[in-house]
């Protein structure tokens, strides 16, 4: 896998949880969740994103969507969420579009090695 525009990538820890909205429809892959990041974790809440493959099926190259929506867990506001649930697995169903399955993720992602090295510390 390559993803455009960062050099290193990593997957989430198995500690790592989500909250869900309560009683909502997901409009587009999770915009309705909630990351919680480990609190050894939390300076990387900017570097956890969606990433699809950018180009044809057969392509292994991948491009950022949009930043995951994180907090630190312990510190978050859970109001209106329900969970914590466990992050393996969390799509539920698999995003379809014109008869398409879309290829998506979500990954670490680090422009720099020091910061990738720092994050494999820590997990």
């Amino acid at each position: 896998m390559i993803v455009r525009n960062f050099a290193f990538y990593a997957d989430m820890p198995d500690d790592m949880r989500y909250l869900r909205k309560a009683d909502s429809q997901p409009i587009w892959i999770e915009q309705d969740m909630v990351f919680l990041l480990p609190p050894r974790l939390k300076d990387f809440r900017k570097n956890l994103f969606h990433v699809r493959r950018a180009e044809r099926t057969e392509s292994a190259l991948y491009a950022p969507l949009f930043q995951v929506k994180c907090a630190v867990a312990g510190k978050e506001d859970a109001t209106g969420f329900q969970g914590p649930y466990d992050v393996f697995p969390f799509y539920e169903k698999v995003f379809r579009r014109r008869r398409q399955y879309r290829d998506y993720y979500v990954l670490f992602l680090f422009r720099h090695k020091k910061d990738y090295q720092k994050y494999l510390r820590l997990c």
